[in-house]
């Protein structure tokens, strides 16, 4: 029984050993609010004009036929009783036509979208990588999962001058 006891002891010293030093040793942490480089970055303006552009052509069509759908619409509302039935069916067609192009460049529009902002991510991952390895960082929190930090572990600033670069 004594030997049972003097390895549990000794175990038990070993642990607490390890964890003493472990809390001995320092560890550097740093927080970065990702958002907020995101929208500070510049490439993010470009990236806007880009997408502005690329969708111009279909968002000025889409704006027509929703101009032709608002006024079938009115007029069904208006001389719903006294139309035929194939007039309320174009009506009906040229309303529904219009909100599936919407949805369809709206979906369009936020597939691109995501796809540019995972880019402008991936720089910004970069930039981390290249401030963990230069300032010898332990761990990198994100600002969103962190109740408090103070400004000292903030890293905001240094990922946005590296990401402008």
């Amino acid at each position: 029984m004594n030997k049972v006891k003097k390895i549990i002891s000794v175990l038990g010293l070993s642990v607490v050993l390890l964890f003493t030093g472990a809390a001995n040793a320092e560890i550097k942490i740093g927080v970065i609010d990702v958002m907020s480089v995101l929208q500070q970055m510049p490439q993010r303006e470009t990236v806007g004009k880009a997408l502005d552009k690329e969708f111009e052509a279909r968002a000025k069509t889409l704006q027509q036929e929703e101009k032709k759908a608002n006024d079938a619409a009115a007029r069904l509302k208006k001389d719903g009783l006294t139309l035929s039935s194939s007039e309320k069916t174009k009506l009906n067609k040229t309303i529904s036509d219009f909100e599936n192009k919407a949805k369809a460049f709206s979906n369009d529009y936020r597939k691109r979208e995501t796809e540019e902002a995972s880019k402008l991510l991936t720089k910004i991952q970069e930039a981390v990588k290249k401030i963990v390895e230069e300032e010898k960082y332990d761990l990198i929190l994100k600002a969103e999962a962190t109740l408090s930090a103070s400004d000292a572990v903030d890293i905001t600033n240094k990922v946005l001058e590296k990401v402008k670069n």
